[in-house]
């Protein structure tokens, strides 16, 4: 079965393990990162061995080191260079991952992809704070969601005619208050990619999470989008 063939089947919800393969240096044991049971079944489902896939908020390396377990071709960016250290440690192609601004983003250096598998720093509506330079500069809501729509559109000439973009992202619950960040990076993402739909993601285990998610849900979403360029 091909890729696109196995996209075609996805179920609409799914629950995996909630667990990392490695620990993270201190202090940042605590930080979040997308369970490698989820990283590994977007990248079974959506890209064949052999395929170049990229992460542009490359974060800790989860899908790069995943996608080189797989065979696949890994390349990613991110913004802190602690990060890409740590990703440069675990790569056997450490070059194919470099420090950078997404929405300074040149592709040039970047083959074409099948995939984009990726985690956008999250934003709730009241915050004020840049989640684009780590959470250190200033922003607003607003702004913050026209560079989400950048940041994609930089992102758009790198994936293959036909090829996936999966978003990992939740709503999130403040103060009594919800920002409905899955749906309004859906809504920014897809003046650039065709957006094929959500899958609802659930978690197991004896480290799931409960209620809160850290977000004020027990849930997330895989948004799915193709290139239709």
């Amino acid at each position: 079965m091909t890729a696109s063939e196995r996209a075609s089947d996805m179920k609409t919800a799914l629950s995996f393990e909630y667990a990392h393969d490695e620990e993270l240096p201190p202090p940042h044991t605590s930080d979040f990162r997308t369970p490698n049971a989820l990283v590994e079944h977007v990248l079974q489902t959506y890209t064949d061995p052999g395929d170049a896939v990229i992460d542009i908020f490359a974060g800790y390396g989860t899908t790069l080191i995943e996608a080189e377990r797989l065979d696949r071709i890994p390349f990613g960016l991110e913004y802190e260079p602690e990060r890409v250290a740590y990703i440069r440690e675990r790569l056997s192609t450490p070059t194919n991952v470099r420090e950078g601004d997404v929405l300074d983003f040149d592709p040039s250096w970047v083959p074409t992809c099948e995939m984009c598998f990726t985690s956008p720093p999250f934003m709730e509506q009241t915050d004020d704070r840049n989640p684009f330079e780590n959470y250190a500069g200033e922003s607003s809501y607003d702004a913050y969601l026209d560079d989400i729509e950048t940041a994609f559109s930089n992102l758009e000439g790198v994936i293959a005619p036909e090829g996936h973009l999966v978003v990992d992202v939740a709503n999130m619950k403040h103060e009594g208050r919800v920002t409905p960040l899955a749906w309004d990076v859906a809504e920014r993402i897809s003046n650039v990619f065709h957006f094929d739909g959500e899958v609802v993601v659930s978690w197991e285990g004896d480290d799931a999470p409960d209620g809160t998610f850290g977000y004020g849900y027990d849930h997330s979403y895989m948004l799915v989008f193709t290139n239709e360029a």
